[in-house]
């Protein structure tokens, strides 16, 4: 479990910004897909959601506040969260008009507060301790409103083939994954240091964690796809390729998000 005194391993977001551009198919994939995917997410919370003025919103795991102005779109009232004290200091500089934020020091499995309404769980659960993962989704379940919804967004790998890595980035520029077992990737979180741990989630695994927490499944969008389609260039539509079919979509893909609902 993290705990008091953690502080994320790729500060400035370094491993992740290497791996990007050595790994899009063409200039300006990464962000033109994750931009497609939180506006098809936000479409599904217009209909759901109430007046911004009347929804309380949470970003559990907001890092250094990336996704805050997006979230304010849909709450004037926004608690952001997350255990290492420097990335929530520039989350806290945070300003969107008309939009009340509050901050917390906090892991998730120790958040309180609520009933939020709309809950935001962003590329934290592939970089915490494996026995975590089910304790964060029920906290997140036990401080939602009935009916309340959580948007979840995590890196998966295709079904049935979890697995773990530590990525650094190396002299000269060059991201290092080096893959790891289970039970490496957890003591790595335990210990501490340079390298990035990042659990490769199954979608299948994650789908049963969440019910079993009190949450039910209504939409979900693989993006950031990576794999080889043969000529990928600017005027393929990798993302509602791989979406518009569901043995394309069981396998590939980077990332995940998944609009997921308390009973």
């Amino acid at each position: 479990m993290l705990t008091e005194g953690y502080r994320y391993p790729d500060a400035g977001d370094h491993v992740t910004g290497v791996f990007i551009r050595r790994h899009e198919p063409y200039d300006g994939y990464w962000t033109a897909s994750e931009d497609r995917a939180l506006g098809k997410v936000a479409e599904r919370l217009t209909a759901i959601l109430g007046p911004r003025d009347k929804v309380k919103a949470l970003d559990a795991g907001c890092g250094e506040g990336r996704l805050l102005p997006w979230l304010a779109r849909f709450s004037a009232d926004v608690t952001a969260a997350d255990p290492d004290p420097d990335r929530l200091a520039k989350a806290r500089e945070t300003v969107v008009e008309d939009t009340a934020f509050s901050f917390a020091v906090s892991p998730i499995t120790d958040l309180d507060g609520g009933p939020y309404d709309l809950v935001v769980c962003s590329h934290v659960i592939q970089h915490v301790p494996t026995p975590d993962v089910g304790p964060i989704l029920r906290r997140l379940a036990g401080i939602t409103a009935p009916g309340g919804v959580l948007v979840l967004a995590y890196s998966r790998s295709p079904i049935g083939q979890g697995a773990f890595s530590l990525d650094s980035v190396e002299a000269g520029g060059e991201v290092r994954s080096h893959r790891v077992s289970r039970e490496e990737f957890d003591k790595a979180l335990h210990d501490g240091g340079p390298a990035l741990p990042v659990r490769y989630l199954d979608p299948a695994e994650i789908a049963a964690d969440a019910a079993e927490a009190g949450w039910r499944t209504e939409w979900e969008w693989t993006y950031h796809v990576l794999d080889d389609l043969g000529p990928a260039d600017e005027h393929i539509d990798r993302d509602e390729l791989v979406n518009a079919s569901g043995p394309l979509r069981r396998h590939l893909g980077r990332d995940l998000i998944t609009l997921l609902r308390r009973g």
